[in-house]
């Protein structure tokens, strides 16, 4: 809910802070924006300029691009997503591990819901072309239920205090969103604002740079509609929602966390602080791989000749007739044996220019801290095991920027966790998508009666009482496979095999920890049921003894009996015996 309307005097002094900020943010760094857009071009493959076209069509200069900087980067984002460490949230009290688990499982399900692994690609692929990468943490609001997304932010629509240096913007005054509207959408969303008009101060009239940074010609007006973030005096957090003339919402505190809601992801800054990425290094190498592969077919399919003035009988016929393969081109008599025409053999230079293109080509890969095995230009004669020390020892220069990314996760992480507490509160179930591709439910801050009559919260998501881990990721892209190839071999060399839940937790599986977890379980039951299984057998042989006990029992009752009955037969036969007796 938006705070109470600002008096039209702090209205006016935040107006104009905001926007002197703003258009210190587009300035400062108008130089590394230019050359962004340059190096996204030489990552989409546009790398011949307009100019340098023309004079390759004039001259009959094929035109040609082999872009090595995509596949490239594509190679370094596809291997790092496939060795993404898994993140967790681990209990600081023993009494806190069921409300760590819950949690854990509370941030798989944002990151599903977000689908955060795509748009963590994007930022890692601007953060490599560009230098910077963005993703935005907010809640989505759907009726009464609010959920965490995360969100790929262009690195075009974000600008940041020129004087913040850290990453996690700790140190930054202020950060804006700014990404250009239709007018008609703002007027819907913001009942506050006014449509600009001829009469008001701004419009779309003019196309100055000044004027560009609010105002988007085209088929559509559109205004940049402008998110800021800032920090006041004292350090606290508020976010303003506003564009050029009007502020269209404001809130103080919007969150119980004085962070901003951004994750940036940067390469490497210059002294001047402007941020570069893996493509810089690469420019020159690319335009050479270019351009001497161009001029190596140039001098393949040309031929230069030296001749004398009378060498030829027709020289504008010649000229045709020469450029063919199969062109018969009339000499006068004895130009040829007096050596009046030499044709020039231009296949050393070719050779030499496809020499050079291949140590641009290597060194590209050097640049990148990569090499063409590493995406799958290896030589044919080249052994798996070396192709994979090749491939290790050309990526040490990337640990660097995968050790920075691996911080801009768990900064995502941190965010994410400190607005839990804020928009998870209240009792509801969410679903879960298990490793198996099953749906599960899990209860959030429900209320259950315990056995001694007290009432508790049961996966209480109002407190922050967990601490994040990112577990260990490999020195090396491959390192993970190489281990787990190890860990094989020593299985079966080993009298007593590894468990499998543990070969599982160093493989490259997705939720591999998750599926070792279950497999650990399922081998405790298995084990419980085999102890229960040898009980119930225990008594099943003391059932038997017993029974045999019975039967003896049971055996000499009958005889007991048996001799009773005789006794009392014997008895009556005596009896009657002694009356006969008695009579006589």
């Amino acid at each position: 809910m938006e705070d109470k309307k600002l008096s039209k005097l702090n209205q006016d002094e935040l107006l104009n802070k905001l926007e002197k900020w703003f258009t210190d943010a587009t300035s400062w760094d108008k130089t590394w924006r230019d050359n962004a857009e340059t190096w996204y071009d030489y990552y989409h493959g546009n790398h011949w300029t307009s100019e340098e076209i023309s004079a390759l069509e004039d001259r009959g200069q094929a035109v040609t691009t082999y872009n090595h900087v995509k596949p490239i980067i594509d190679s370094i984002i596809g291997s790092e997503r496939q060795n993404r460490p898994k993140i967790t949230m681990a209990a600081r009290t023993l009494d806190d591990q069921q409300v760590a688990e819950a949690k854990t499982k509370l941030y798989d399900y944002i990151q599903y819901n977000s689908r955060t692994d795509d748009e963590l690609d994007r930022m890692i692929k601007d953060a490599f072309v560009t230098g910077r990468g963005w993703l935005y943490v907010y809640p989505e609001v759907e009726g009464k239920t609010s959920d965490i997304k995360h969100s790929f932010v262009d690195y075009r629509d974000v600008f940041v205090d020129s004087l913040s240096k850290r990453d996690d913007m700790t140190d930054s005054r202020y950060v804006h969103y700014g990404v250009f509207t239709d007018t008609d959408i703002i007027a819907t969303q913001f009942k506050k604002f006014t449509e600009y008009s001829a009469e008001s101060p701004f419009g779309f009239e003019t196309s100055s740079d000044d004027q560009m940074i609010w105002f988007q010609n085209g088929n559509r007006d559109r205004v940049r509609l402008i998110n800021t973030w800032y920090r006041d005096e004292n350090g606290d957090v508020h976010t303003v929602v506003w564009v050029k003339g009007q502020i269209l919402y404001y809130k103080k505190q919007p969150y119980s966390t004085n962070r901003f809601p951004f994750v940036q992801y940067t390469i490497e800054r210059t002294m001047e602080n402007m941020p570069y990425g893996i493509v810089k290094s690469m420019v020159s190498a690319q335009d050479e791989v270019n351009k001497r592969h161009s001029k190596a077919l140039h001098y393949m399919n040309t031929k230069q000749v030296l001749a004398e003035e009378d060498a030829f009988v027709d020289i504008e016929k010649a000229k045709i007739t020469l450029a063919k393969p199969d062109g018969i081109t009339m000499l006068s008599d004895g130009a040829l044996t007096s050596g009046k025409v030499q044709i020039v053999d231009n296949t050393a230079l070719a050779s030499t220019h496809i020499q050079m293109m291949d140590i641009a080509k290597n060194t590209m890969y050097a640049l990148a801290g990569l090499n063409p095995t590493f995406v799958g230009q290896s030589s044919q004669y080249e052994s798996a095991k070396k192709a994979n020390i090749s491939i290790s020892q050309a990526q040490n220069s990337l640990v660097p920027i995968l050790n920075k990314l691996r911080i801009a996760r768990y900064e995502l992480a941190y965010i994410t966790m400190k607005l839990v507490p804020d928009f998870y509160s209240s009792e509801r179930t969410i679903r879960l998508i298990e490793p198996n591709g099953q749906y599960a439910f899990m209860p959030l801050n429900t209320v259950k009666l315990m056995n001694d009559d007290t009432i508790a919260r049961i996966n209480d998501m109002s407190t922050d009482d967990v601490d994040i881990i990112i577990e260990d990721a490999p020195r090396g892209l491959n390192e993970r496979e190489e281990q787990f190839n190890q860990l094989l071999t020593i299985q079966g060399q080993t009298a007593s095999p590894l468990p499998m839940h543990i070969l599982l937790r160093y493989s490259s599986l997705k939720d591999k920890h998750q599926l070792a977890n279950d497999l650990e379980n399922y081998g405790n039951i298995q084990a419980q049921l085999q102890q229960v299984q040898q009980y119930a057998q225990q008594l099943e042989e003391q059932v038997q003894a017993l029974g045999g006990q019975v039967q003896q029992q049971q055996s000499q009752l009958v005889q007991v009996n048996t001799a009773r009955a005789v006794d009392k037969e014997v008895s009556k036969v005596k009896d009657k015996l002694n009356s006969t007796l008695g009579v006589m």
